[in-house]
């Protein structure tokens, strides 16, 4: 008879066998959301542990769940969790910490560079048969002899704007110093001299948008920072800036990012999360920008990163069974819900 029950949900990675092997040893029921296509809210009830990743556990399934111990979600945000409820229920929520810091850096950078050299634009100019070197320079008017279009900028004189200086803000700010970037950054939970040891310029968030060639955001989804990019903050932006969100899509107020494209208040975005995922509609008018980039939410991928993800959780849900604080957890509050010091 198993002692203990976990439901898993995965969307990004094939099997559980890892889980499902590990977890048996300990006497665990494990019920595989993706691969029976069961009902998560009625498995969720006599769970012990929740292993997600992209559904939603709202305030309506933890306060129907009888033993839950523990929600650990497979990524870095937990937006998809009632943490609150959770908190309340007396349930650890944990999530995976930085276990693709390098990855979500380097795919940052790669969509910055990508941007900043308009090597999209180059390479479907390229393909359509047009060789023409001079495409990245502005045009120039043979009537006003003003310069039409957006001229490629030299790195060392492009300035780097980070929205957001955790872990993921700090390592991207490394990287591009070494290329050649100046940064500025802006976080009012990070104190300026930690800003400054990293070789950035800490600055206010109406700086950051009016000096900032390139913003790249790297913060976490809250009240807070829900749509704090929208028309007034494009419009306060260069005319030329380049706006990067590799973070969570409704940190942007995408109908306004759409608007602001389109009517030329800002140059490009380049995106690897957008407001409706999952996906998202293919009538999306972003997709029908030629000024946007999009990946599909794969900044967090590689080889390394999606063991390292699926070693974490696993770990933190066996803490828990264990009667374990588990590692990386988000609901500090809830060690005193449960009388723990």
């Amino acid at each position: 008879m198993h002692k203990f029950k976990a439901v898993i949900e995965h969307a990004t990675f094939h099997d559980i066998a890892m889980e499902r092997e590990t977890l048996g040893r300990m006497g665990v029921e494990v019920v595989d959301i993706v691969e029976t296509g069961a009902d998560i809210r009625k498995e969720a009830v006599d769970a012990d542990a929740i292993m997600i990743e992209t559904e939603t556990i709202d305030r309506d399934i933890i306060y129907s769940t009888k033993k839950c111990k523990i929600i650990a979600v497979y990524a870095t945000g937990y937006d998809n969790i009632d943490v609150k409820a959770a908190t309340e229920k007396g349930i650890f929520v944990t999530n995976a910490g930085n276990y693709c810091s390098e990855e979500v850096q380097d795919h940052t950078l790669a969509l910055i560079m990508a941007s900043v050299r308009k090597l999209f634009m180059y390479s479907q100019a390229v393909k359509s048969g047009n060789w023409e070197q001079k495409l990245g320079r502005p045009v120039r008017s043979l009537l006003d002899l003003k310069d039409l279009g957006v001229p490629i900028k030299g790195i060392p004189d492009t300035t780097l704007g980070i929205f957001g200086f955790g872990r993921i803000g700090r390592g991207l700010c490394r990287k591009a110093r070494c290329i050649g970037f100046k940064v500025i950054a802006h976080d009012p939970l990070v104190p300026e001299d930690q800003i400054i040891k990293e070789g950035a310029t800490p600055v206010s968030f109406e700086e950051l948008l009016e000096k900032s060639d390139v913003i790249s955001i790297h913060a976490p989804l809250t009240e807070e920072t829900r749509h704090k990019f929208s028309y007034n903050e494009f419009k306060k932006m260069k005319k030329t800036a380049i706006l990067v969100n590799a973070s969570r899509g409704a940190i942007l107020d995408e109908a306004a990012l759409i608007k602001a494209l389109k009517e030329g208040e800002i140059q490009a975005a380049a995106l690897d999360v957008l407001a409706e995922e999952n996906p998202p509609s293919e009538d999306n008018p972003l997709f029908k920008l030629d000024n946007v980039i999009v990946t599909p939410h794969c900044a967090f991928y590689s080889e390394r990163s999606q063991m390292e993800l699926r070693r974490r959780i696993l770990n933190q849900a066996m803490q828990a069974l264990r009667g374990e604080v588990p590692d990386n957890l988000v609901n500090r509050e809830v060690l005193a819900k449960l009388g723990v010091k």
